[in-house]
């Protein structure tokens, strides 16, 4: 059985609520510790490119141009949630990771 993937390159857009690509909301663990989510709120969104599977919408290949990488980013649901419980999840992340990162420092 021949079967190929149909995939295309398009434009997805950092918002400070996530990548939005396809009135589609994804995320990954690095664009949060990047603080892509806070930049987009302070500084304004920004487009990226990304690889996307057709008729696949669980998750996007970012290409980060900025860093030189690829990476996966996964669809967020935002149904049946509270868009500033989300807001206040991020924003709780980012304190514990300041707090790890001054505990380290004060390790060393």
């Amino acid at each position: 059985m021949n079967e190929r993937l149909k995939v295309g390159i398009e434009i997805a857009t950092v918002t400070a609520k996530g990548i939005l690509f396809d009135a589609r909301m994804y995320t990954n663990r690095e664009v949060v510790k990047k603080k892509w989510f806070d930049l987009a709120r302070e500084q304004g969104e920004w487009k990226i490119p990304i690889v996307h599977i057709k008729d696949y919408h669980e998750a996007i290949l970012i290409i980060s141009l900025k860093y030189q990488e690829v990476s996966v980013a996964t669809r967020v649901s935002f149904e049946k949630k509270n868009v500033k419980e989300v807001e206040a999840y991020y924003d709780q992340l980012n304190q514990l990771k300041q707090l790890k990162k001054s505990i380290t420092k004060q390790i060393n």
